[in-house]
This record gives structure tokens, C-alpha cells and sequence, in this order.
């Protein structure tokens, strides 16, 4: 994953002192996303996220030691920046919800942005296919499975008490994620298509209404 160039092992990359510099920054790191979503980590170098970013080459070389150290920023601000934005989503809903509603809330959370914007959907695959190179990236992978299946808790009504809640939220997370790579890899299924695939699944392990004895007695399995 290594690009050898003179500061190699000599520096570490400079952090933004004034606003000016954290915008830069964060313009480098939304055209690495791009670079990194379109051609993989391979195609991740300061010279072709600098030609993205319309920045001198000076500019990531400043911010970002070397390749690695780019790469490895690349990664964290898509994560940080999906993860803020389904946050968002999550905690802005009240109370529990049906299946359809559910349903509809992981439609917007995922499959929404996939189809009319997936370049940091397409570095966060890329990301998980990293990790199957690089051992140390696996910490930074587990825990985004961990925040994602969280989120899938938090929005999937009571489930089908016969079976582990872990295993239903890991279930549908999984599903989730297949759905998504097929649509960006594919282009064949739209936004209602993914919706009818996640729904049939969904209702067949949380079929649940809000208020109903049955979700009355497992709400604590959302904890």
C-alpha cells in the first residue's frame, strides 16, 4: 500500500491550524473518496487526488505523510461522514416502529444514497476489501459493523423471540450490505426494488406491530 517518496518515515503529516487549512483538508479527503470510489486503493495516490481535489500537489503532501497515511484518511473521513449522516436519521426517530416503517427508514438510511450517490459506499466496500489484505485495518472494520449493526437495532421493530435479536439485526445488516454491492456493481435493481427484497425478510423475522403483546414483551431485546 506503500508510495516511497523523500519524507517516507521522516515526518508526520501536518494538521490544519486555521479554517482555511481544515476546508482544504477536508476538500483532499471528499476528492480521495472520489478517486478511491472510482478506482480503488490502488488508484489512491497524492498526485491523482491532488489533479481531483484542483489542488497543487503540495497541498496532500503537506496534510498526508505518505500514500498510507492518505489511504488510511481517505477511510476514516467516508466513515466518519456515513456514519454522522445515518446517525442523523436514527436519532431523529420516535418511538417504535412497524415493519413498514422500519422498512422505510433503512430504504433512506442505505439503499437511497446508494443508488443516486454511491462513491462512499463504494470506499467503504473497498475499505472491507482492504481489510482482507491488512490485518490492522480489521479494528477499524469490526467497528463499523458494530456501529452499523447498532443502528439496525435501534430501527427494527421487536423480533421473532425464537431467535437471537443479535443474529436477526446481523442477518439484515448482511443483507443490507449484498444489496447495496449488487445495486452499485449491477446498476439493474432501483431504489424500490432493494426496498421489496429488505421488506421480505424484515417482515418474516420482525412481524411485530408497535403495541402488540408480542413487541410489548421484547422490547428489551433492543437494548
Amino acid at each position: 500500500m506503500s508510495e516511497q517518496g523523500p519524507a517516507r518515515g521522516q515526518r508526520r503529516a501536518r494538521r490544519p491550524k486555521t479554517s482555511s487549512g481544515a476546508r482544504k483538508r477536508e476538500q483532499i479527503l471528499d476528492a480521495s473518496v472520489q478517486v478511491f470510489g472510482t478506482g480503488g486503493s490502488a488508484a489512491v495516490t497524492h498526485r491523482a487526488v491532488a489533479e481531483a481535489a484542483q489542488v497543487p500537489l503540495g497541498s496532500t503532501t503537506y496534510y498526508f505523510a505518505d500514500r498510507d497515511d492518505l489511504l488510511l484518511q481517505t477511510m476514516a473521513h467516508a466513515r466518519e461522514a456515513e456514519a454522522k449522516r445515518l446517525a442523523g436519521i436514527v436519532e431523529a426517530l420516535d418511538g417504535p416502529l412497524s415493519v413498514g416503517q422500519a422498512v422505510d427508514v433503512l430504504t433512506e438510511m442505505f439503499f437511497d444514497k446508494t443508488v443516486a450517490d454511491p462513491l462512499y459506499d463504494l470506499a467503504l466496500f473497498e475499505m472491507f476489501m482492504e481489510a482482507t489484505r491488512q490485518a490492522a485495518l480489521r479494528p477499524v472494520t469490526r467497528d463499523w459493523s458494530a456501529m452499523i449493526a447498532a443502528l439496525v437495532d435501534r430501527v427494527l421493530p421487536a423480533s421473532d423471540p425464537a431467535l437471537p435479536r443479535d443474529q436477526v439485526v446481523q442477518i439484515v445488516a448482511c443483507l443490507i450490505d449484498g444489496l447495496m454491492l449488487e445495486a452499485v456493481s449491477n446498476a439493474e435493481l432501483e431504489v424500490a426494488d432493494l426496498s421489496a427484497r429488505l421488506r421480505v425478510v424484515v417482515a418474516r423475522l420482525c412481524t411485530a406491530e408497535p403495541g402488540s403483546r408480542w413487541a410489548a414483551e421484547n422490547r428489551g431485546h433492543r437494548s
